[in-house]
């Protein structure tokens, strides 16, 4: 487990620069925190970084997915809060995008069972004023 100390929203943006160097197809980024403490936030950041572009990044609170392009793959920008089981995950077709497409799932505890054993695991915690990001990947060590 290695760690972000973000004391800024400048330091929280290179903390998705940082896991952005890791995409590729079939990469599950998933954001494990309670609710403000930035998870939205950084995955503005990491779609803009693997997007190069302005365009806008919206929450997927309501609408659960949405879906980006970028020049390495699809991505994919799950909001699991409101599912009440993972057959509705599975209804919904989101595991298609785990072999595909580049998921950053927020709220991933109802599937957590169901994420990629590669998938990159990161931990949001607010401590007064400053973020600690920590993650776990078998992949990144």
């Amino acid at each position: 487990m290695t760690e972000f100390i973000c004391k800024s929203l400048a330091e929280t943006q290179m903390a998705a620069k940082y896991f952005s160097q890791f995409a590729k197809p079939g990469q599950c980024f998933a954001l494990f925190g309670n609710l403000g403490y930035g998870k939205t936030t950084f995955s503005k950041y990491l779609v803009q970084f693997l997007n190069n572009s302005a365009e806008e990044v919206v929450s997927p609170t309501f609408s659960i997915v949405q879906i980006y392009d970028s020049e390495i793959a699809e991505i994919w920008h799950v909001d699991c809060h409101r599912l009440k089981s993972e057959e509705e995950f599975y209804e919904l077709g989101l595991e298609e995008a785990f072999q595909n497409y580049i998921t950053i799932i927020e709220w991933p505890e109802i599937i957590q069972h169901l994420l990629p054993t590669d998938s990159i695991k990161i931990k949001f915690q607010l401590q007064g004023e400053t973020r600690k990001i920590s993650w776990s990947s078998p992949s990144l060590g």
